[in-house]
């Protein structure tokens, strides 16, 4: 009878599998999970950094709104002191304006009063020479009542 299985090629058909499974385990498997096992590796690294990065980022982005609600904040604050500056600078100017219309309104009264004295000094010489004339045509001599008119022209008030 013939055998079934024939030993000297189950022999030869192992050792070709080992063979086989040996250059498949030496050249082929271990370079590949080696390569696998390093760019898992640098997935991981990868992903750190992208966290870090994340990270990084949300920090940034807090701080860019913390310093624009500052920025904000301290645009308020200085708006509100230019406005009180500039109520005070228009109160200052009134009170100065003010003080130079009373200045201006008390020279022209002082201005004003001494005009009027001067137009009545000169109203009064006016109204004596007239009179003298007067006085002069209907009595022919002026010089007895030139005294008498003087002296009620200095009594009389405008």
């Amino acid at each position: 009878m013939e055998q079934l299985i024939n030993l000297q090629t189950l022999l030869i058909q192992s050792v070709n599998i080992a063979i086989v499974i040996f250059v498949l385990a030496r050249f082929v498997f271990r370079p590949y999970m080696k390569y696998l096992d390093e760019e898992a590796k640098k997935r991981k690294l990868y992903e750190e950094q992208i966290s870090k990065s994340e990270n990084i980022l949300n920090d940034a982005r807090h701080q860019a709104q913390n310093v624009i609600d500052q920025a904000r904040l301290d645009a308020k604050l200085m708006a509100n002191e230019i406005k009180e500056l500039a109520r005070k600078e228009a109160d200052e100017i009134v009170v100065r304006a003010q003080k130079d219309a009373d200045t201006i309104r008390t020279k022209s009264f002082v201005e004003l009063d001494v005009e009027r004295k001067n137009m009545e000094s000169e109203m009064k010489k006016r109204v004596l020479d007239v009179a003298l004339k007067l006085n002069a045509k209907f009595f022919g001599k002026s010089d007895a009542h030139e005294t008498f008119l003087k002296e009620s022209a200095k009594e009389v008030q405008f």
